[in-house]
C-alpha cells in the first residue's frame, strides 16, 4: 500500500464488503437520490427505469430435479451497470459520514467497496511497549 510506503509508522485497516452490490436496498437509493435536491430528483426517472422494479434472479440447486427457480430481488445494483458505482457511492455515503464525524482524525479514503481507515499516529495517551525481550527468554 503506497501510504504505508511514505508513513511505515500509520495502521492502515482497509475494508472490503463481501456481496455489498447486490446487498443494497433499491428503496435507500431513491430516498438518498431525493436527499440530494431539487436538480437530482429531475434524475429520478431515468434511475427508476433500470432500479425500481424488482429484478429477477435465477437459481438453481443441483440436488434437486434440476428446475431453475426464478427469486425476486428488491436488493441490489449491477456493478458492472453504467449507474451500478455512482449509486453504491450515494449509498455508502451517508455511513462513511458519519464515521468520518466521529474519528475526525482518521482517514477513510474510499473507493467504490473498498474503504481504508487510516489511522496517522498521535502522541499516545499510555505510552505502552512491547518487551520483545521478555517474550524471547519465554
Amino acid at each position: 500500500m503506497c501510504t504505508l510506503n511514505f508513513h511505515p509508522n500509520w495502521v492502515v485497516l482497509q475494508l472490503n464488503v463481501t456481496n455489498a452490490f447486490n446487498l443494497v436496498s433499491k428503496r435507500v437509493i431513491f430516498r438518498e437520490l431525493h436527499a440530494l435536491g431539487e436538480n437530482i430528483i429531475q434524475f429520478s426517472p431515468f434511475v427508476q427505469a433500470f432500479y425500481a422494479f424488482e429484478s429477477p434472479l435465477f437459481y438453481s440447486h443441483y440436488n434437486h430435479d434440476g428446475n431453475v427457480m426464478v427469486i425476486p430481488s428488491a436488493m441490489g445494483i449491477c456493478q458492472n451497470h453504467f449507474l451500478g458505482r455512482a449509486l453504491f457511492a450515494l449509498t455508502h455515503f451517508r455511513a462513511l459520514h458519519f464515521t468520518i464525524n466521529h474519528f475526525p482524525s482518521y482517514i477513510f479514503p474510499s473507493i467504490i467497496n473498498n474503504t481504508h481507515i487510516i489511522n496517522p499516529p498521535s502522541p499516545p495517551l499510555y505510552p505502552l511497549h512491547m518487551n520483545i525481550f521478555k517474550l524471547i527468554s519465554m
